[in-house]
């Protein structure tokens, strides 16, 4: 997999602080009560993660805008179930995060200059991607776009295969969701991270597979 790397006001998409960003969002994860390795934990993330940058160069999308997503989108649930509002929660907190609050649960001194340093579109498309990734289908910007597709590749999780006619409509994407990219993302959620690249999950983001 090609993925094309920025660079925007000096900051390098390969070279994001994930593991950093990640523990910003564990700790949110910690304070509300959930489990790390649960239904919407890090084994999804790192799987929405990998779905985003198979999608995203075709999209047209920005792959930092889709690592960002993948690690905070479900950061603020508070339950594994129909909570509603987690999307709109995340986005609150990247809000919070970006104007600089230190008192943002979680946000180190990183967090809070990595976000408050990307560009404006790119802070707009993940604020938008997480507020509206549970109550969205379509979206006209392909970062957001690219964002609801890599988290609904991983729906076979909670019982649904992934249904391109609840995914934005472009030509590109409508190329790239084959039956034999659906059967892809659905193996790999069978498998947990037993699948190539689900181990590097403790390489990138530091964290120890249970």
């Amino acid at each position: 997999m090609s993925v094309r790397e920025e660079q925007h006001d000096g900051l390098n998409a390969s070279a994001l602080p994930e593991a950093t960003l990640i523990a910003a969002a564990l700790a949110n994860v910690e304070r509300n009560g959930m489990r790390a390795w649960g239904l919407h934990g890090l084994a999804h993330w790192w799987r929405v993660r990998h779905n985003g940058l198979l999608v995203a160069e075709a999209m047209g999308a920005n792959p930092r805008v889709v690592r960002l997503f993948a690690i905070f989108h479900d950061s603020q649930r508070e339950d594994d179930g129909y909570d509603r509002e987690h999307g709109p929660r995340a986005a609150a907190w990247l809000a919070r995060v970006r104007n600089g609050d230190s008192t943002a649960h979680g946000a180190c001194k990183t967090t809070l200059a990595l976000l408050r340093a990307i560009p404006a579109n790119e802070y707009d498309a993940l604020h938008t991607a997480c507020e509206l990734h549970t109550s969205a289908t379509h979206h006209d910007n392909p970062s957001v776009a690219a964002c609801f597709v890599a988290d609904r590749l991983d729906l076979s999780r909670v019982g649904f295969r992934p249904d391109p006619n609840r995914m934005p409509k472009s030509a590109a994407l409508s190329s790239l969701l084959t039956r034999e990219l659906i059967d892809a993302a659905i193996a790999r959620e069978k498998l947990g991270l037993a699948w190539i690249g689900g181990n590097e999950i403790e390489t990138v983001w530091q964290v120890r597979m249970r």
